[in-house]
């Protein structure tokens, strides 16, 4: 296109439709507002102007029945009404293009198309350049020298623009024959008949050929006798046809350039909707960006709701200063005193074990925050001038922040406070973190600070936007619009280390970040109290944080030498494995590569092809879903997921954790997470311990990898049916709770149930499949899911689930009154009180309903399990230190605790553990632990 002004046209309801089905149903805001189209349509609108730079542009939506429906009464009659859920998005985004200074036009009788399609004729007539933006290829027939249409690719994120000359390559012939072709083959989309018998590529020979229905009308008699009968037989229809696949250019609309100008908008008003859509992602996306300065901050916009906290009033001038010299250190500890404060640390990686502290922030609550550079450097390692000596610096903060009575407030403190410990500098006293309040208040699993850049696709900027991130809450809680990391440190290849950046960059970075923090404590605690959760976070959660930074700095021990040969080992059975898939296959091939696998299975050995086994792309899908289904097809592909097994755990652990061991401590220190599950539940990374398989020979060896120092023993306490214990806590079935009183295994006693046999009688199997029963409909599995699961028939699934709730009715009860109050409170809590909000539940989309069902009935159990288990780790960790015993907890894996304990204390320690962990809750069907001491973690199975 030229260098004329540009005029760009969107079709709003065909992005908005697009997106709704592109992108999750799930994503909705934490209080329930569905925002998966609106944020699609948002992504694109602000993206179209960034890279276009538009001097108009104008937003075209669809008012209802249109004259296309006068003409053809089934015109567009199989198309479903507009969604429940995407109805308010529609509305939502009107709002929002009104605070852009967008407007959104709209006509009775006519479609959006018909808008675009005047006013880019209009627009062109005027010497202008129009780029429409439209999720309809329909729009295409509107391409001319300066009008362009974009339109979707493959992907979500791509797309296509279409000139004169692009449309002729994929079409050959001229735009505006589009219509013509649309006449002939019809539009299965609208409803559109066309011709029958007349198909694509038929359609498009004849409009190359005739170029109008006029021209072909008039030349039958050179088609071939079937086409020509058609086209006799169908002239009405075709006629119709292109007048309802036309897009008019005549409406009676008047293109508005000055009031389509675009440029100034309501910046305030867009920030404070997006606060209430909570898509903070796209605040970077706004045209015209503003820097938000310390001294802007004591403004804050208007909270959204009128339940929503009030943040404290800052000073009217916050100061942030950076500390450079002994004299600016003492000013600021004169400052600060004795009252609350926040802190932060600047670092070179997210790696508490292995990083190094580039310099330290402080905060007051009255608006003042310090930093403190410790560990700024020139790129060639030299330190920079203006920075105290740490030793000074350590020297001075160190009965401040070693003070029990002063209370400390951090955002993630595990990880700031294991880094200052790690420098000589212990931190006491630390009372609030807004990370965990944070997580709590939400009800919802989130990302924590520095965890990645910008999300790549709708559902992880979603995410990301719901975090529990510092700068996420700032701008949700308190208005305040903070410089990402990315900004600080840069992207891709041009990204550095903190302790790279510049001093008076990182200064009011660190010092805004402290600032925060404390701001944040007090609306925090007062949306605790409000959702009674102060008793979880202040006796549970926060005394967590201090046993979870100590089993990360003390981590475990790994047997090197056993990791290198079982990788030999392991490298060997696969060279067989791949030589035996060989064999059945005939040849050599790359068994790695999918569509190799994918044509050897499916095309060479003929195995049976399900409605999964293809992809869109053509390709055979070869996912383990696909071949678990197969794997009794054929002994190839058993061969093909024992590969699969073999080397996921090669790659993930034996070959990975040599390299996660610390240089300066000769351990793998694990960062456990306590914030990154939905139900409360510790996860952990770097490595990931969770997921070391235990069902299995060989993921058992792995954990053979994981030793205890020389004199000492790994001891193993693990809570035995945990969950059931619960169900049956929670649900007060008789017959349930009975069994677990009479020290029954509750699983033999389901087996019974379920093939009507003494318990004496049940076979492993049947066990085995009595288990599955349990905790599968524990969790809302389906008859269909089910049988999946177990291999069997569908009806005897259904039999089973029939059977087992004839027994214990009560479950039945519980798990439907969980889902109905879950959907009545729009959450589901735990036993002590976590929430986790599953607005889902309300959802008009079946599919995304059932899931959020599935959740309901799964976190209050699983939930609940996660609590009692951090209870047991606190009081564990008190016990040990007020009996001044050296044993230590290293490792927590869902319902079981690792200990590496000297041998004198084992006698000590074993009953203690059983104590503790038995003690910790109260259930009506009591806990039971079972320990396990031995050299290494696979011997205490």
């Amino acid at each position: 296109m030229s260098e004329r002004r540009k005029l760009v046209l969107i079709d709003g309801h065909a992005l908005l439709y697009r997106a709704y089905h592109a992108l999750p149903a799930t994503m909705v805001t934490s209080k329930g507002e569905p925002t998966n189209a609106l944020y699609g349509f948002l992504s694109t609108v602000l993206k179209v102007l960034s890279e276009e730079q538009p001097d108009y542009v104008i937003v075209c939506m669809d008012r209802g029945r249109t004259f296309r429906h006068d003409l053809y009464k089934e015109y567009k009659a199989h198309r479903a009404k507009m969604p429940d859920d995407l109805r308010p998005q529609v509305d939502r985004a009107e709002e929002v293009l009104q605070a852009l200074g967008i407007p959104a036009c709209g006509l009775d009788g006519y479609e959006a198309d018909d808008l675009i399609g005047t006013l880019a004729r209009q627009a062109d007539e005027a010497g202008l350049d129009t780029l429409i933006i439209t999720g309809d290829s329909d729009a295409l027939q509107l391409v001319r020298e300066h009008v362009h249409v974009l339109v979707p690719g493959r992907k979500y994120s791509d797309t296509v623009r279409y000139d004169p000359a692009r449309v002729r390559e994929r079409y050959g012939f001229e735009a505006e024959r589009l219509v013509e072709f649309k006449a002939l083959k019809g539009d299965p989309s609208d409803n559109i008949p066309g011709v029958p018998g007349i198909g694509e590529k038929t359609a498009e020979e004849l409009v190359r050929n005739f170029g109008s229905l006029e021209a072909l009308y008039e030349k039958l008699e050179q088609l071939p006798p079937r086409y020509r009968k058609a086209l006799e037989e169908n002239r009405e229809l075709a006629f119709l046809s292109r007048d309802l696949a036309r897009i008019r250019t005549d409406v009676p609309i008047q293109l508005d350039l000055e009031g389509s100008r675009f440029g100034a908008y309501d910046r305030e008003a867009v920030v404070h909707l997006f606060r209430e859509l909570e898509f903070r992602s796209l605040l970077e996306r706004l045209p015209g960006r503003r820097e938000v300065e310390p001294a802007q901050l004591s403004r804050q916009l208007p909270l959204f709701g009128e339940s929503a906290p009030v943040p404290p009033e800052p000073a009217e001038h916050p100061a942030y200063r950076i500390v450079r010299d002994e004299a600016a250190l003492k000013e600021m500890l004169a400052a600060l005193g004795s009252g609350p404060l926040a802190l932060d640390t600047e670092t070179t990686s997210i790696q508490p074990m292995d990083t190094e502290l580039v310099g330290i922030s402080l905060a007051r609550g009255d608006g003042r925050a310090w930093y403190i550079p410790v560990g700024h450097r020139t790129p060639d390692g030299r330190r920079l001038p203006g920075q105290l000596p740490w030793e000074e610096v350590r020297r001075h903060l160190s009965p401040l922040l070693g003070d029990v009575r002063i209370p400390k407030i951090a955002h993630h403190a595990k990880f700031d406070t294991l880094v200052l410990s790690e420098q000589g500098l212990e931190v006491h006293g630390v009372t609030f973190d807004t990370l965990i309040a944070a997580y709590l208040v939400g009800g919802r699993s989130g990302i924590a600070e520095g965890e990645g850049g910008e999300a790549e696709s709708g559902a992880a900027a979603l995410r990301k936007d719901r975090s529990i991130g510092l700068k996420n809450l700032a701008f949700r809680y308190l208005g305040v619009e903070m410089r990402d990391i990315g900004e600080i440190l840069g992207k891709g290849k041009a990204q550095r280390t903190m302790d790279q950046v510049p001093i008076e960059v990182v200064g009011p970075y660190a010092c805004a970040d402290a600032d925060m923090t404390f701001r944040l404590k007090e609306v925090l605690e007062r949306q605790l109290a409000e959702n009674g959760l102060n008793a979880l976070f202040e006796e549970v959660e926060m005394p967590l944080v201090e046993v979870l930074r100590e089993m990360e700095r003390v981590g475990v021990l790994l047997d090197i030498p056993f990791l290198l040969q079982m990788s030999r080992e392991l490298q060997h059975a696969l060279e067989e494995l791949e030589e035996e898939i060989y064999g059945y296959a005939g040849h050599p091939f790359n068994v790695h590569s999918t569509q190799q696998l994918g044509e050897v299975l499916f095309h060479e050995l003929g195995l049976p092809l399900s409605a999964t086994s293809k992809l869109k792309s053509g390709a055979y899908s070869t996912a383990s879903d696909v071949l678990e289904k197969l794997r009794t097809a054929h002994p190839i592909v058993e061969a093909v997921l024992r590969l699969r097994e073999l080397a996921k755990l090669k790659s993930t652990y034996v070959d990975a954790l040599p390299l996660l061991v610390n240089r300066r401590t000769g351990r793998v220190h694990t960062s456990f997470n306590q914030t990154a599950t939905a139900t409360g539940r510790l996860s952990s990374s770097d490595p990931n311990l969770q997921n070391i398989p235990i069902r299995t020979e060989i993921g058992r060896k792995v954990r053979q990898a994981f030793i205890a120092s020389p004199g000492w023993v790994l001891l193993s306490a693990d809570y035995s049916q945990v969950e059931l214990r619960i169900l049956a806590h929670l649900s007060q079935d008789p017959g349930l709770l009975e069994d677990f009183r009479r020290g029954e295994d509750v699983h033999a006693t389901t087996a019974a149930t379920l093939f009507g046999i003494p318990a004496s009688q049940v076979t492993p199997e049947q066990r085995r499949m009595a288990k599955t029963v349990n905790f599968g409909l524990m969790y809302g599995m389906s008859d269909y899911g089910l049988a999946q699961r177990l291999g069997i028939d569908q009806k005897e699934a259904a039999r089973f689930i029939s059977t087992y709730f004839r027994r214990y009715a009560g479950v039945r009860r519980y798990l439907e009154e969980t889902v109905r109050r879950g959907r009545e409170l729009g959450y589901v809590s735990t036993v002590l009180g976590r929430r986790r909000y599953i607005p889902e539940l309300r959802s008009s989309n079946r599919n995304v309903r059932m899931a959020a069902e599935r959740e309901a009935v799964n976190t209050p159990i699983q939930g609940t399990a996660a609590d009692i288990i951090k209870i047991a780790m606190v009081r564990l960790y008190r016990a040990l230190r007020e009996r001044n015993l050296r044993s230590r907890m290293i490792l927590q894996v869902h319902d079981e605790l690792v200990l590496e304990v000297p041998a004198e204390e084992v006698e000590t320690v074993v009953p203690l553990v059983k104590e503790v962990m038995e003690g910790a809750y109260r259930l009506d069907a009591p806990l039971q632990v079972e320990v396990h001491t031995g050299p290494n973690w696979g011997a205490l199975k």
